[in-house]
């Protein structure tokens, strides 16, 4: 398959990741965010009763995102922001090639409130880290936590990730001579942040639109 994108190390292949993962070759990180549950979705609006809705895409199930996870085979790490319903059922049954390692967390500082006022917000999301079965777990974290705090970003992806977070992760979890993997791509902040670091990336994606708008993000030049 022909790369939409394809410069200096970072490639973006449009398509369904099921029918793109069993065509690449061997990478070391996988990194991303998949659609959540059909609940999160139809949760996600604006305002109060009869808000408009946050999310433009199909949801996915524990089942749909577990087959995809299993063909990624990455030979390290797989960090993914996760519906935190899948990363319970993942702990138990995880994908394919994988291990369960942790149930991390990203908390939002400036996160939506609750707008009914009858509940407490959520304030975070899941963070599901997995690593290769039989390998030796390496990270450039020491003994931190599997806690990450930063705010929430306008984004041009509905459900779009802080870069400053990735670029943690990217560090955290990957030294510069390896490639990292993003399924679901987005607008491409994970090609972003590993341009940004050094890092050779794959990114999949299945809305041209937001392949487009990743493409136009890479062709920027590194700020740091």
């Amino acid at each position: 398959m022909k790369p939409y994108y394809d410069h200096g190390g970072i490639q973006i292949y449009h398509g369904d990741c099921l029918d793109v993962l069993p065509t690449l070759g061997p990478v070391d990180l996988v990194l991303t965010d998949p659609p959540y549950g059909a609940q999160t979705h139809a949760g996600a609006q604006t305002g109060r009763d009869g808000g408009v809705p946050l999310v433009d895409f199909d949801s996915m199930t524990a089942d749909e995102l577990r087959c995809c996870f299993s063909l990624t085979r990455p030979r390290r790490w797989l960090v993914s922001f996760m519906e935190w319903r899948h990363l319970a059922q993942m702990e138990d049954a995880p994908p394919e090639g994988l291990r369960f390692v942790r149930f991390g967390i990203w908390v939002k500082p400036n996160g939506a409130p609750q707008f009914t006022g009858d509940r407490p917000a959520t304030g975070w999301e899941a963070v599901g880290i997995f690593h290769a079965e039989g390998g030796r777990m390496r990270w450039n974290g020491g003994g931190h936590h599997a806690v990450w705090t930063e705010p929430k970003v306008t984004s041009d992806h509905p459900t779009g990730k802080p870069l400053k977070l990735v670029q943690k992760l990217v560090v955290l979890f990957s030294d510069a001579t390896e490639t990292i993997l993003d399924p679901f791509m987005g607008s491409g902040t994970t090609l972003r942040a590993a341009k940004d670091l050094g890092r050779k990336a794959i990114g999949i994606e299945i809305e041209e639109r937001y392949c487009e708008i990743a493409a136009n993000r890479l062709r920027q030049a590194v700020l740091l």
